[in-house]
């Protein structure tokens, strides 16, 4: 009797002599109707085919029989039999089962002030910036034409809705610069950068790294919320990037500050996590939602001693983080006065967020079959008139 639960199957393919790369080439095909009959494929891998193993390895969930059933017999599946039969020697399919999610030990909304919010932010970010100082790759800096990852990515973006089509010369502000990686790489690229984040013990690792690279950068210890009062002069552009606003509970405040540190005509540039993917449940084995979308004002409580550089530990495991809409991040900067003048989502990210993402150039991706699914990252640029 064709069951109603659930599916996962584990499916092993081998290649016909030779044709190993047209075989993947006929997967992505019929992978790409899994979504139409509801099913995802969970993990693709791949083998040499030697000693017997097979050449791509599959395994995917179906919400029940018919499903499976649905895609088996899909007309744009079977138009492709006689391709099947060309490039695959031999199939196995057999039932799999996933192993249970851990209990939830994170995540979990919860009401907390500011001030008690950000002391325990601080103490975690304290902790990481040891650690991040080994495991960046700071040795990269030592060639003085290295930039890091993330500023190759965003520089050309930035530098297309500048007067000039350049840094250089420029007076910038980087907001939440941790180390200071991207700020050393900014003004290597001929800014002159100011950095800002409240973390101590990052500015120190920042310091040092800017001494090691032989870049002038002045670096300023202040929450992002305060950062006018305390960083003194005017700005061409304004930049943070990759990590930064889900750490803040009130956006309009965060746009305020940008629009007042912008001279008039200065820039703001933002690339940051999607808030659609930190919607989802990272371990899950599919694009499951599983957090809150939409802030109501309650801080994500997260208890986790790992940091995603490096295989070290912290002693303060605890941070909080705000959910924030794009409806809320646009909204706020144009209620602080600033004008969009660019906006685009992108599939990539620079740190793995989930176990399931692969590595890709420019960093890593969810598989092949669900990259066109759900935004990684959003880029914002906004003008001070």
């Amino acid at each position: 009797m064709p069951t109603s639960s659930p599916m996962t199957l584990c499916c092993l393919l081998w290649a016909r002599p030779g044709l190993v790369a047209d075989m993947n080439a006929y997967e992505d095909a019929v992978i790409a109707l899994l979504p139409n009959h509801g099913a995802t494929l969970v993990q693709r891998a791949y083998g040499d085919g030697g000693a017997d193993h097979p050449h791509e390895v599959q395994l995917y969930s179906f919400p029940d029989q018919a499903a499976l059933d649905g895609y088996l017999a899909d007309p744009r599946r079977r138009e492709l039999a006689d391709e099947r039969d060309r490039v695959i020697a031999r199939t196995e399919l057999f039932p799999a089962t996933l192993p249970a999610p851990a209990a939830e030990t994170h995540g979990g909304d919860v009401d907390i002030d500011w001030e008690a919010a950000r002391a325990a932010n601080r103490d975690n970010w304290d902790d990481r910036a040891a650690l991040h100082e080994q495991a960046y790759g700071l040795e990269g800096f030592d060639d003085p034409d290295y930039l890091s990852d993330v500023i190759r990515e965003d520089l050309p973006v930035l530098t297309s809705f500048l007067t000039d089509g350049s840094i250089a010369g420029l007076d910038v502000c980087h907001l939440q610069c941790h180390i200071g990686t991207d700020t050393v790489s900014l003004a290597r690229a001929g800014a002159s950068v100011t950095g800002v984040d409240f973390s101590r013990a990052a500015l120190r690792t920042a310091d040092r790294l800017a001494e090691r690279a032989g870049a002038s950068v002045r670096w300023v210890e202040s929450d992002v919320l305060d950062a006018r009062a305390a960083v003194e002069d005017d700005f061409d552009v304004v930049y943070t990037s990759i990590g930064t606003i889900t750490w803040l509970n009130d956006l309009d405040r965060w746009a305020e500050q940008i629009y007042a540190l912008l001279k008039p005509g200065g820039t703001f540039f933002i690339r940051d996590g999607h808030p659609a993917l930190y919607a989802l449940d990272e371990n899950a084995p599919t694009l499951t939602t599983r957090y809150a979308y939409f802030g109501d004002g309650r801080a994500q409580q997260w208890d986790d001693d790992s940091t995603y550089a490096g295989d070290g530990t912290v002693a303060h495991a605890r941070t909080y983080e705000w959910p924030h809409p794009l409806s809320e991040i646009i909204g706020s900067l144009l209620r602080a006065g600033l004008r969009l003048t660019h906006f685009d989502e992108g599939k990539t990210l620079p740190w793995r967020f989930s176990p399931r993402m692969v590595d890709v150039d420019g960093g890593f991706a969810w598989p092949e079959a669900e990259r066109n699914l759900v935004p990684c990252t959003y880029t914002i640029v906004a003008r001070r008139d």
